[in-house]
């Protein structure tokens, strides 16, 4: 995750520094008794929030940079943040399960076999009644045709750039039927606002969110 580690490096407050506008609407359904977990934590916005109400928090992120930024402000607020420098395949889940996991903007960046490797991941540590806070990007994103039209297609919705990177779309209603066994708590399909990452330009996303009750 090098480039990331450049990225957070050198970009304060990439993904902005207030929680995601889903998990501050239903958070109360949370059982803050419970330990999140946060799947690409990035700089911990996300578990700041949940951290800051009392509720432990597994941050997890493949980039090294992200997980010292996110354990030096848990250090300093004293916060009850676990950080683990990994990638989701790795995780070993937690007795019980977690109360709330979270996944923001992570499936954009993974190719279809990975997308699916996350979902059974997440199947396998959200605890019994758990919450499922994610996003992803559909295919009606202001992105899709130029990723379509000028990178490699990988597989279906998902391109790759000359230097690698990935980029994957979801259709209409997908996100939600990733996880059929899960209560729809939360499902909205649109245009995201604008906004930027640091210092770049003006960006607006196709998004998919959804808040999800494991049985």
């Amino acid at each position: 995750m090098e480039r990331y580690d450049d990225y957070y490096r050198d970009t304060p407050e990439v993904f902005g520094s207030d929680p995601n506008s889903i998990l501050v609407e239903y958070a109360e359904l949370i059982d803050h008794s419970t330990t999140a977990l946060d799947i690409a934590c990035g700089q911990g916005r996300n578990s700041f929030f949940l951290a800051r109400s009392g509720m432990t928090v597994h941050a997890l992120d493949p980039s090294i940079e992200a997980i010292r930024q996110v354990q030096a402000v848990a250090e300093k607020e004293g916060l009850p943040i676990r950080t683990i420098h990994s990638g989701f395949a790795d995780l070993q889940p937690v007795a019980g399960g977690y109360g709330a996991v979270l996944n923001f903007g992570l499936i954009p960046d993974l190719k279809r076999d990975q997308v699916t490797a996350l979902v059974e991941l997440i199947e396998k540590v959200v605890a019994p009644n758990g919450l499922l806070f994610i996003t992803a990007f559909g295919n009606w994103d202001p992105a899709f045709e130029s990723h379509q039209r000028e990178w490699s297609e990988e597989s279906q919705n998902s391109f790759c750039s000359l230097d690698g990177l990935i980029r994957t779309y979801l259709e209409p209603g997908e996100l939600v039927a990733l996880f059929p066994g899960f209560e729809i708590i939360h499902s909205w399909e649109g245009l995201g606002p604008e906004h930027r990452h640091g210092d770049g330009p003006p960006e607006r996303h196709g998004l998919a969110e959804a808040v999800l009750r494991s049985h």
